[in-house]
């Protein structure tokens, strides 16, 4: 019921911005842009997500959801130093004139990363490869999350090319799985060909920030560097 609401009420809904952090230095470099509803209790995000995709308007709440970002984004007079991580969801990618359109509105004065979500990849890949061409002929910044959450997520490397690899946090907590060594052989292999960055998500404490230098990470996200907040809570304008 929750999810509906929040579907129903988009409007309402209130970007909060997690701090994306130098794990050397401990510097904020950027935020990430998350959806919340405030009014309405109990919504998890990804729930109004996936009834998004059952009744095929994703499209539709997956723009209003980055443009409500962009819209706080500039009205706080965020600095061109700060990136703005921007989530993407592949199933919401239509056609490339839509795609186009909607990137068009998000360019101009914010420093951009579009990141690429872990949903729907293994059926996207033309519309997905379309719409990165478009975002990186707008001089937008491309991100692949949650690499290693599944199987999908390592094919798409050779996609996306993304210039930032988001390591799922699972990789963080049990680095020595199967599915961790394999996700670390994949994404190593890729970052040595083409120089991508590395940022571990999951860091709640200093014991896991130093373990995700030791995994390649550069950047991090998670409980220890900071919750996601409204934009008056960050002190980054």
């Amino acid at each position: 019921m929750s999810a509906r609401a929040a579907l129903v009420a988009i409007e309402q809904m209130i970007p909060s911005f997690q701090p994306v952090v130098s794990l050397l230095s401990g510097r904020v470099i950027g935020v990430e842009a998350l959806a919340r509803w405030p009014t309405v209790v109990g919504v998890d995000p990804a729930e109004v997500f996936a009834l998004a995709r059952t009744r095929g308007v994703v499209a539709d709440i997956d723009f209003a959801c980055r443009s409500a970002a962009v819209k706080e984004a500039r009205s706080s007079q965020f600095s061109r130093d700060l990136t703005l991580f921007l989530n993407y969801e592949p199933s919401g990618i239509g056609d490339l004139a839509r795609t186009e359109e909607h990137l068009d509105a998000l360019g101009g004065d914010l420093n951009v990363v579009l990141e690429i979500t872990e949903r729907g990849l293994d059926s996207v890949h033309d519309g997905l490869r379309s719409m990165v061409g478009a975002a990186r002929r707008r001089g937008f910044a491309i991100a692949l999350d949650d690499v290693g959450a599944n199987p999908s997520t390592l094919s798409a490397l050779s996609v996306v090319e993304p210039d930032i690899v988001k390591l799922d946090a699972r990789i963080l907590r049990r680095p020595r799985s199967l599915r961790s060594r394999r996700t670390l052989r994949a994404v190593r292999a890729f970052v040595a060909a083409t120089g991508a960055t590395v940022l571990a998500e999951g860091i709640e404490s200093e014991r896991d920030r130093l373990r995700a230098v030791e995994l390649g990470a550069t950047l991090g996200q998670g409980w220890f560097f900071g919750a996601a907040v409204d934009s008056s809570s960050l002190g980054l304008s």
